[in-house]
Order: structure tokens, then sequence, then C-alpha cells
């Protein structure tokens, strides 16, 4: 009888992480199935509804309990009022690590960034383009320096993308190992 709680134990520990390994298995695998947006002469991966909404839940849950914990702080006259900047902080990252659009046309590579400019790389700047081992996101660097294109596996069409990068840089290497490793 012993055994048979420490099993269920074990597997009430390890559900939350069996879940959210599914879960995002079943986001990828929608992303997949979706086909990126044809705009004329560009065409624009995005992040996939379900993603989207996950994302927009999380957000507002997140949101809803900053509220709760400032009411609460108010409540106590005041006493734990910092502790409204940790689910804060936590809503800050996600919005910062949220995988952006990535729109390939006749220039290049255009990735949109919540904070600065657009991150852009011409066709002929392309240096090489590589599935990150862990991640599974393909990441294309420009010859010029500076942080690569991350294309997140979240994003629709990830087989286009790289078969668009392909088509257009000659001279590149080709999807092999870990960008991190340069």
């Amino acid at each position: 009888m012993k055994g048979l709680y420490t099993l269920l134990a074990i597997v009430a520990g390890y559900s939350p992480i069996l879940f959210f390994m599914l879960l995002f298995n079943w986001l990828r695998r929608s992303a997949k199935k979706l086909r990126p947006k044809d705009l004329g002469s560009s065409i624009e991966f995005f992040v996939s509804p379900r993603t989207r909404i996950l994302i927009q839940i999380v957000l507002l849950l997140l949101a809803s309990f900053s509220v709760l914990v400032l009411l609460t702080s108010i409540a106590r006259g005041g006493d734990g009022r910092y502790s409204v900047f940790i689910p804060l902080s936590v809503l800050v990252a996600i919005l910062l690590a949220m995988p952006r659009k990535v729109i390939v046309d006749g220039d290049g590579i255009r990735q949109q960034r919540l904070i600065r400019a657009d991150r852009h790389i011409a066709w002929n700047e392309i240096a090489w383009m590589r599935r990150g081992v862990n991640s599974g996101a393909t990441y294309v660097k420009s010859k010029n320096g500076g942080r690569p294109v991350s294309f997140s596996p979240l994003l629709v069409g990830q087989f286009r993308f790289e078969k668009e990068i392909r088509a257009h840089a000659h001279g590149c290497e080709d999807i092999c190992g870990d960008p991190e490793e340069e």
C-alpha cells in the first residue's frame, strides 16, 4: 500500500511537467499545420492562433493576480506593497519573450520587435541558417554580425520559411548544428 502512495505522489508531482510538455507539443503541431499569409510579394509568418490565445489567457491571469496582490497589500495598510512587482515582472518577461512575427519579401527577412526597431537581414547578407537543437527554432545570422533572426516553432510555416531562405540566400550554410556553438 505504501508503494501505491509513493507511485501516486510521483505521478502527481510530474503531472504538471507532463501537462506542459504535451501542451507545447500540441501547440507546435498546430503551428506546423497552418499556412503563412501571402501578402502579394511578401510572406507573413505569424504566431499561431492557439498560441496567441494561450498567451492572452496567461497575461490576463497575471494582470488579475497583480491587481489582487495590490489590493491585498492596500487592505493591509501597505504591508508588502512591493510584492506586486513579482507578478508584474513575470508579465513583462512573457511580453518580451513572446515570439514575434517574421516577414519575408524581396528585400530579405524582417522580424518585428516590441521595443527596438525591426531586425532586418537582406538576402545577400545571410551567413547561415541553423535549427536550434533544444529549442527547435530556426536561426538566421547576418554576415554583418548582431543577433540572429529567430523563427520560433510557435510561428506558422517553419518548413516554408526554411525553404524560402534556401531559395533566396545563395552561398549560406544549411541547417545543421546549434547556432550557440559559434
